[in-house]
């Protein structure tokens, strides 16, 4: 088996697109069809997480995307520097980022 070492061989939900069982997936590491992601995307997902990480695009962004797109991956940016400052218990870093979010978070309802 590739990746999914608890699935019952005898899966009894095949996918309805092209049959292929999420066993059967277990053993090839390869879907049937692009419904079988939707279909099996409760057991799927924690494994593809694991494998290709986050799946949000993390690249460039267009012109034509506006300001908008940038303000919103910087308050993600933010947030996730907010709760590693949390966890060193580094108060002062907090209170900089809480004040940089909340200003950013004001322009972004103003879009």
């Amino acid at each position: 088996m590739y990746f999914i070492h608890s699935i019952p061989q005898s899966e009894p939900n095949p996918c309805p697109a092209c049959g292929i069982t999420l066993a059967e997936i277990s053993q090839t590491g390869r879907a049937g069809c692009p419904d079988c992601y939707s279909h099996f995307s409760e057991r799927l997902t924690p494994y593809i997480r694991r494998v290709h990480g986050p799946a949000a695009h993390t690249g460039r962004i267009p012109r034509s995307a506006g300001t908008h797109i940038a303000l919103k991956r910087r308050l993600t940016e933010l947030r996730e520097q907010l709760n590693a400052a949390i966890g060193r218990q580094e108060f002062e870093q907090c209170a900089k980022l809480r004040d940089e979010i909340a200003a950013l978070s004001a322009g972004e309802e103003a879009i």
